[in-house]
């Protein structure tokens, strides 16, 4: 079975992730049919680190995942370009898919390792340009 974790960050109280986790839903119930989905979603700014962020990390490493789904490729961090490459290549490691749903980007544990690289450039300058 395919198991897909969701991501969601808003950055205030004022804020609710409920719509990016809505879409990340129906994203993955169209995408992925029988699915297993986790759900992770912090309320904190994207320069701090979110107790649900560093969860979907950990459970990357325990190789939990197939892939991870985000609304935009800046709810995972807007530390600086490195955090999103390292966040990229940690999942990658462990053979997890990353898909951005604002432009539709998607690196896949299969493709070839220069397409990697480029989409990994392209979600950085993507993240920082947030």
């Amino acid at each position: 079975m395919t198991t897909i974790a969701l991501y969601a960050r808003v950055s205030t109280t004022e804020q609710d992730p409920e719509r990016q986790i809505e879409e990340l839903r129906e994203h993955v119930d169209k995408d992925y049919s029988n699915a297993e989905v986790a759900t992770y979603a912090d309320v904190i700014s994207g320069t701090e680190t979110g107790e649900d962020y560093t969860a979907l990390c950990d459970a990357i490493a325990a190789d939990r995942f197939d892939a991870v789904v985000v609304h935009e490729i800046s709810r995972l961090s807007r530390v600086g370009a490195g955090e999103i490459a390292d966040f990229i290549r940690h999942a990658l490691e462990h053979d997890t898919s990353v898909e951005s749903l604002d432009v539709g980007l998607s690196l896949r544990v299969d493709d070839p390792e220069i397409q990697q690289s480029v989409y990994t450039m392209v979600a950085n300058i993507m993240g920082d340009l947030a």
